[in-house]
C-alpha cells in the first residue's frame, strides 16, 4: 500500500487537523468461473479541527500485492466458503481471489453482508452474531512501533462492510474501508539560519524529530516527503502521551497528549522562534540533512556531502541580468529557495577518468521545441578564445538540464558518458531538501572553484574527499569536464591551471573527471 498525503497546513501554534478523500482502487475484474468481484478503496482519516474539515489530499493508496480478507455472514452465521478469503491485487488492478471461486448466487447474495479487512491475517477474531464483527479483533491489534517507510501500513488497520450489487454489477462487492485505529500528525518546526552576510536570504531546513515517544516507548513514524510530516497510528479511544526531542538552534523538547475515535486524526503544529546565525562563508561544510558547519568549527561533520565554493545567490537572471531573464533562469524556475550559494562535491562522480561521450550536440534541441524553446540558455559557446568572458554567468545546471532533458529525449549520442556519470552520483549521493539536484559545472562555475582550491582541498582533504588537481600540459587527462560545448566534436575543460583550454571529447578518446556541484 502507498500513503499519499500532501497537506496545505496553516501556520499556527497548536492543533489542527485535515480530511481524506477517496479513491477506488480496485477494478472490476474476474472470469466466468469466477463471477464474484470486489472492488477496494479508502475513506481515509477523518479530521478535527473545530468539527470541520480544513484538507481534503490525504489518500491511502492500494498496490499490486497488497491483500485483503473477506468474509459473508447471513443469519448470524459465516457463509460456508465466503470464511477469511484472500483477495490479492494484482498488476492488472484487479483483486484476484485464491482457492475455489466463490459463485454468484442472487438469491443467496440478497441474504448476505460481506465483511472485509486490511491487512491480511491468517488468524482473525471474528464474530458473525455481532454487530461489529472484528469489535475483538480491533480491540488486539497491536501497534508497532516502528511504523517507517512501508512498515506504516502493516499496523493500519481497516474494515468495511457491504452488500453484493444487483442488475448489471450483479456479484460485485464494493467495499469502502474505514481506518480503525487513530492518527497523530506531528508538523516539525523549520530550522532557520540567519546569515550575518549582508543580501543573504534566510536558509530554512525542515527538522526531524531526534527521539519520538509514543506513550513511552520509542516509536519511528510514518514520513509523508510531500506535506514534510510525521504520522504515529495510535489506539483508539485510548489517552496517549506524545513526547520527544529535535535539534534546532539548540536541543528542544515537545510533548502533547490526547485521545481519538478510530479513523480520526489530529495534528500537532510545533512552532520554533528560534534561529541559528551563522556568517556563511567559502569552505563551509554542507551536510546530507542540509545543516551548514562553518570551516572555523574545527570539526568535519560526519554527514558531509560538498564545500561551499560560492556565497550569494547563483541564480543567472541575478548574477547576470543582461544575458538571462527568469524565463529563462533554469535554476531559479526549478529552485527558486536555492539563492545562498554554491558547493562542490567533496568527490569525483568517476573513480577513473573517462570520456565525455561520441559526436554531436545537446545544447540545440530545445530552440526547436515550442514548449521549452525559451525555457534555457544555449550553453554552445563556439570557437571562442575565451569561453568564460563570452559567455557569462553560472549555468551549469542550466546546462546540464539540457544535457539530461536531450539524452531522456533519445538524443543519447552527444552524452551518454555524461549522463551516467551525472546519474549514477545523484543516486549515490543524495542532496538536501533544501538544495539542487547535482550538476555538472559550466566554466565560469569551474573557475570559482580554481579561484579558491587551496581552501576548498584543505577542506576536501580533511573530509577524506578527492582533492583538486591541476596541471600546465593541456595534453594532461587532470582535467574537469565542463558542461559547455565548443562544437559538436569539443567539449570545453578546466585545467585548474589558472586558465582553460578545449580537448577533443570523443574521437581521440580524451579522459578527464566529472566534478559535480549543487545549489542551495
Amino acid at each position: 500500500m502507498k500513503i499519499y498525503n500532501n497537506l496545505s497546513i496553516c501556520a499556527l501554534a497548536g492543533l489542527f487537523a485535515f480530511t481524506s478523500c477517496t479513491k477506488e482502487d480496485g477494478m472490476e475484474g474476474g472470469s466466468v468461473a469466477q463471477p464474484f468481484q470486489i472492488s477496494v478503496s479508502d475513506r481515509g482519516f477523518q479530521g478535527i479541527s473545530d468539527g470541520r474539515a480544513v484538507d481534503e489530499n490525504y489518500k491511502t493508496t492500494f498496490v499490486a500485492g497488497d491483500v485483503v480478507g473477506v468474509y459473508g455472514v447471513a443469519g448470524g452465521q459465516v457463509v460456508e466458503g465466503i470464511s477469511n478469503r484472500k483477495f490479492t491485487l494484482n498488476e492488472k488492478g484487479v483483486w484476484e481471489l485464491e482457492g475455489n471461486p466463490i459463485e454468484y448466487d442472487s438469491e443467496l447474495f440478497k441474504t448476505i453482508t460481506f465483511y472485509a479487512y486490511y491487512p491480511y491475517q491468517d488468524n482473525v477474531a471474528f464474530n458473525p452474531a455481532v454487530e461489529d464483527p472484528f469489535a475483538d479483533f480491533v480491540a488486539n491489534w497491536q501497534i508497532a512501533a516502528d511504523q517507517g517507510g512501508s512498515k506504516y501500513t502493516k499496523s493500519d488497520l481497516m474494515t468495511s462492510t457491504s452488500q453484493a450489487e444487483a442488475g448489471r454489477l450483479q456479484g460485485k462487492v464494493t467495499f469502502t474501508m474505514n481506518h480503525r485505529m487513530a492518527l497523530a500528525v506531528l508538523k516539525m518546526p523549520t530550522l532557520v539560519y540567519d546569515f550575518t552576510n549582508g543580501g543573504l536570504d534566510d536558509y530554512s531546513l525542515n527538522v526531524a524529530p531526534k527521539e519520538l515517544l509514543i506513550n513511552d516507548v520509542e516509536t519511528t513514524p510514518y514520513y509523508d516527503a510531500a506535506s514534510g510530516t510525521y504520522m504515529a497510528l495510535v489506539k483508539p479511544e485510548t489517552n496517549y502521551s506524545i513526547s520527544g526531542t529535535y535539534q534546532g538552534a539548540k536541543e528542544m523538547a515537545f510533548s502533547a497528549a490526547g485521545s481519538l475515535a478510530g479513523g480520526k486524526a489530529k495534528m500537532y503544529t510545533i512552532n520554533d522562534p528560534n534561529k541559528i546565525n551563522h556568517t556563511l562563508q567559502v569552505g563551509d561544510y554542507l551536510c546530507a540533512d542540509g545543516n551548514l558547519v562553518s570551516m572555523d568549527a574545527g570539526t568535519v561533520p560526519d554527514n558531509a556531502i560538498g564545500v561551499v565554493c560560492y556565497v550569494g545567490n547563483p541564480q543567472p537572471h541575478v548574477t547576470h541580468p543582461d544575458n538571462c531573464t527568469e524565463t529563462n533562469d533554469a535554476l531559479y524556475r526549478d529552485y527558486p529557495n536555492c539563492t545562498h550559494g554554491l558547493v562542490l562535491a567533496l568527490n569525483n562522480a568517476n573513480e577513473v577518468i573517462d570520456r565525455f561521450s561520441s559526436k554531436g550536440l545537446f545544447s540545440t534541441w530545445f530552440t526547436s521545441d515550442n514548449d521549452w524553446s525559451d525555457k534555457f540558455i544555449g550553453c554552445n559557446t563556439g570557437n571562442s578564445t575565451s569561453p568564460i568572458v563570452m559567455y557569462p554567468g553560472y549555468l551549469g545546471y542550466n546546462n546540464t538540464t539540457l544535457l539530461t532533458m536531450c539524452y531522456e529525449k533519445g538524443n543519447t549520442s552527444p552524452c551518454t558518458t555524461a549522463y551516467s556519470n551525472i546519474m549514477s552520483y545523484r543516486e549515490r549521493v543524495i542532496t538536501p531538501s533544501a538544495s539542487s539536484v547535482w550538476f555538472l559545472p559550466n566554466l565560469a562555475e569551474l573557475d570559482l572553484v580554481y579561484q579558491n582550491m587551496n581552501i576548498l582541498n584543505k577542506q576536501i582533504l580533511a573530509a577524506r574527499g578527492n582533492d583538486l588537481i591541476s596541471t600546465t600540459n593541456g595534453e594532461s587527462n587532470n582535467f574537469y569536464w565542463s558542461s559547455n560545448e565548443r562544437n559538436d566534436s569539443f567539449m570545453w575543460v578546466h585545467h585548474m591551471d589558472g586558465g582553460t583550454s578545449f580537448l577533443n571529447r570523443r574521437d581521440n578518446g580524451t579522459k578527464g573527471y566529472f566534478r559535480m556541484m549543487l545549489a542551495f
